[in-house]
């Protein structure tokens, strides 16, 4: 019984994450991901040692597009392994810390989560990042309660990935620090001797990080704002199942009834999640010793990661961001999971994992009939069907040279001029105004840079159109004839 009910949850949750896999244009970090994954792996290794992320994604990623090849379904392919083998790790931990009836809801939850299944469809290091976490979590919790020589390798091995997967490990593992040396002292010293061994393995990009935390927080050389109150609103209805971007018409509009009735949809379903959260803390004295600890590890794992950047941000360079804080949603689910468990009356939890796996639905339903990622694609097309032979094409992000088939048509890139001297760049501008009957100009994630380019051209040539694309702004200036 048991195992049918766990299948037909593996089951949804991959075709969940299957569905639909291809049907949007790769992103602009998505597009950065296949760039670091088609170079070789020294090469990857070298080059991000000026990126934030640490390679080891990338280099999984290069080895399987040898395989498999770059197309979008095959890049996000591995995203979406991550994301079932979560489900099914998940699964593993409840069962064996908690009981059956917990550990079917919180995979349940998690598999036809809308945040879960949206990151299991992007490719990048996030859903490697959660099913590590989870993994790192379940030999911890192996380790409190039977020590062993293989859990400690294990445990020691996962923190290993995990800290080249993503710097936001650190909050990770800071949070089962914290659960050893208040309650688990007399392990603390094997603790900490199995840390220092992961961390002695982390040693060849320990530098390199020190050196990118230095300038992230002491010299503010990174792009997010200071977070408050609301962001932390944010992140939590993005674990309910809210997704961004906000829907938008054609033209860019939002289209306010959509906003409200999805938006509503995920704010019921996250108030129905913390009030089971809630919940869960009144069952605490009811809970037996195991469980009592394995609960309070799930609050730790769920707010110390979360907390700990969004306190930092207050005070240094902000880097806060929903995203990053991916693994904290799994101990979420399992909170709530209690929380419905727990309630003593049959009916009233059948009606609230009704409406949580209702609302889930609504949440799917609007996630699969929206556009969720930039139109690269679309953006790409509709250039090179209205591009001339003696036309130019600035495009500076990798990921419109993904996408470009036109050969016959010449592309520059002007980041790497406008990084090192703004004169330089105007001066390009005005010979490449003089080269070229017209220039497209895609401009995305780059105000500064545009408001150079635009201002220049605009003044060398005659701004002729603008088309608005998700995430992608395309310009379009013409030779003044006569």
């Amino acid at each position: 019984m048991r195992s049918r009910y766990f299948l037909m949850i593996f089951v949804l949750s991959l075709f969940l994450r299957i569905f639909l896999l291809d049907a949007e244009s790769l992103w602009l970090d998505e597009g950065s991901s296949v760039r670091f994954a088609n170079l070789k792996i020294d090469e990857i290794i070298k080059s991000t040692k000026t990126d934030a992320n640490p390679p080891l994604y990338y280099i999984i990623l290069h080895l399987w597009i040898k395989m498999f090849g770059d197309s979008e379904a095959s890049v996000r392919f591995p995203s979406v392994i991550f994301g079932i083998i979560t489900v099914i790790i998940l699964y593993k931990l409840c069962l064996k810390f908690w009981d059956e009836k917990v550990a079917l809801i919180s995979s349940l939850i998690a598999g036809i989560s809308v945040f879960q299944v949206f990151y299991s469809q992007e490719a990048r290091m996030y859903a490697m990042m959660c099913l590590l976490s989870v993994f790192s979590f379940f030999y911890f919790l192996e380790i409190l309660e039977n020590e062993s020589i293989k859990h400690y390798i294990f445990y020691s091995l996962v923190n290993i990935l995990l800290l080249y997967t993503h710097l936001y490990s650190f909050f990770i593992i800071f949070a089962q620090l914290i659960f050893v040396a208040f309650y688990e002292r007399a392990k603390f010293k094997s603790f900490i001797l199995t840390l220092f061994v992961s961390f002695l393995f982390f040693t060849p990009r320990f530098l390199i990080v020190l050196n990118q935390v230095k300038e992230i927080l002491l010299f503010g050389r990174f792009w997010l704002p200071k977070p408050d109150f609301v962001e932390l609103m944010k992140t939590l209805i993005q674990f309910a199942g809210a997704t961004y971007p906000m829907p938008r018409d054609e033209s860019g509009n939002v289209i306010l009834n959509r906003l409200i009735i999805e938006y509503l949809s995920s704010a019921i379903l996250l108030l129905v999640m913390l009030a089971m959260v809630v919940f869960s803390i009144f069952g605490f004295k009811k809970f037996t010793a195991g469980k009592r600890k394995t609960y309070i590890i799930l609050w730790l794992w769920f707010i110390i990661p979360i907390l700990t950047p969004f306190i930092l941000s207050q005070f240094l360079t902000p880097f806060y961001f929903t995203r990053y804080v991916i693994a904290s949603s799994i101990p979420f689910y399992c909170l709530v999971s209690i929380g419905v468990e727990s309630c003593d009356d049959i009916r009233l939890k059948r009606y609230i994992l009704g409406i949580i796996l209702f609302l889930s639905v609504v949440n799917l339903a609007w996630y699969y009939g929206k556009t969720n990622k930039e139109e690269w694609r679309e953006a790409v097309k509709f250039i090179e069907e209205r591009a001339g032979e003696r036309d130019l094409i600035i495009a500076n992000k990798y990921v419109f040279y993904y996408y470009s088939t036109r050969k016959d048509v010449e592309k520059v890139q002007l980041q790497d001029i406008f990084l090192q001297n703004e004169h330089k760049l105007i001066g390009k501008l005005r010979q490449l105004s003089q080269k070229y009957e017209r220039i497209w100009y895609v401009s995305s994630h780059e105000p500064e840079l545009e408001e150079i380019i635009f201002k220049n051209l605009s003044n060398l040539m005659y701004f002729s159109m603008r088309k608005k694309f998700l995430g992608i702004e395309i310009f379009l200036f013409e030779k003044v004839k006569g």
